[in-house]
């Protein structure tokens, strides 16, 4: 098949996280099955643009990218560059896989879509669940116009966009539930994100000699610096669990506003964490797989977490992980006994449970088994491709829209 994805910033652009990381993986996982695919995109990168040639064709791997000049409005992604190539581009391609919406990149590949006839597929990336729409900004001004842009844009144009898509795909079902509120009549199809799971011999956490039991424990959070990652509540929690012992550290790594940050760092000064907390800044993709390494469970107490991609990623490195029932592959973690499924509410329960983890050495290491098994038969790139492809292949062929 000859496969287009359009999302409105990719890689390199590792600032906004999962969303580029999970898009890349799947475009190249497609294209390793033998499909021809490209992806457009905007060259918009924060306040600045990536240093990329814009309006051409790069390879990067098996697939093709191109990046279209990000103009004002820049917090919209438009892109006029974007418009023209869709309108010419798009009778080539077989079916359009969309990610995101309330963005022009968004509303203009389904506009061309929809006028050309080509079926396509929107992966709404979790933004249709209230609590996106309600985000916090740092500023009332900046959070009030945000929703109000939001809601303004879903009941003008985003429900049309939607129930003309072919197909909406979700990564979980607690994506799906959090999304029918808006009353959308396509029916969705869940297929998981995923991740590349490293070979066995390289990764296979074993029992450790009485030396590494007694090292200090490293815990490890990494996401956007955002408060939707409820990384407030962790810094409360480990604050908690320093009454307990004092034989583990926390590293909290990535990247975001200055201001959260600054409001992050005097907490951890109020707390006296500063011995125990160490923030290490963005981790690029070169780097992850050492800091996985160098850790021994992973920790993310997100508010509101569609899928959980960082989740996916450690536990496909051998790591334990403790995660708040609103990540959603929560379910996939206790099924699996591939962790701790914890409230994201409650520091002094989820201390008192690390605690418990903590002590219990053999408990980790067999966690760890579990978290990387989840990840081969439920989220290696491979199967989700399958999965995806089948679905590309119904949606083609039915005819009833």
């Amino acid at each position: 098949m000859n496969i287009l994805h359009v999302i409105p910033s990719f890689a390199p652009a590792w600032r906004y996280g999962g969303p580029i990381i999970a898009s890349l993986g799947l475009t190249t996982a497609l294209a390793k099955r033998g499909h021809n695919v490209k992806v457009f995109t905007t060259n918009k990168d924060g306040a600045s643009v990536l240093p990329v040639e814009t309006g051409r064709s790069v390879k990067m791997g098996n697939i093709e990218v191109t990046y279209f000049p990000v103009e004002f409005p820049r917090w919209y992604y438009f892109s006029l560059k974007l418009s023209q190539a869709l309108k010419h581009e798009l009778p080539h391609f077989d079916v359009v896989h969309i990610h995101a919406v309330y963005l022009w990149p968004t509303t203009i590949t389904a506009y061309w879509c929809r006028k050309l006839k080509i079926p396509y597929v929107i992966r709404p990336a979790g933004l249709l669940d209230s609590i996106n729409v309600h985000k916090h900004y740092e500023g009332f001004i900046a959070s009030y116009m945000s929703r109000i842009k939001k809601i303004a844009y879903m009941n003008i144009i985003g429900k049309y966009e939607l129930n003309n898509a072919k197909g909406i795909h979700y990564t979980s079902q607690f994506e799906m539930d959090s999304s029918l509120k808006w009353g959308i009549k396509v029916k969705g199809k869940i297929i998981p994100l995923g991740v590349e799971v490293p070979e066995k011999n390289n990764l296979v956490r074993c029992d450790k000699s009485a030396d590494l039991i007694s090292k200090p424990k490293t815990i490890l959070f990494l996401s956007r610096l955002d408060p939707i990652k409820g990384i407030e509540i962790l810094i409360e929690t480990v604050n908690i669990l320093c009454r307990f012992r004092n034989d583990f550290k926390l590293i909290i790594g990535g990247s975001g506003k200055k201001g959260y940050k600054l409001k992050l760092i005097e907490m951890i000064d109020r707390y006296g964490l500063g011995g125990v907390v160490s923030m290490i800044g963005n981790v690029t993709p070169e780097n992850k797989t050492l800091v996985f390494e160098n850790s021994d469970i992973f920790i993310l107490l997100s508010h509101h977490e569609n899928f959980g991609i960082v989740v996916a990623e450690a536990m496909a490195m051998n790591l334990p992980v403790v995660i708040s029932n609103n990540v959603g592959i929560h379910n996939y973690v206790k099924d699996y006994g591939a962790g701790l499924v914890v409230s994201g509410n409650n520091p002094e329960l989820i201390a008192s449970d690390i605690n418990d983890l903590l002590n219990d050495e053999t408990r980790i290491i067999e966690m760890s088994k579990k978290a990387r098994l989840l990840c081969e038969n439920e989220f290696s790139w491979d199967k989700i491709a399958q999965q995806t492809e089948n679905y590309y292949k119904e949606l083609i062929c039915d005819k009833s829209n």
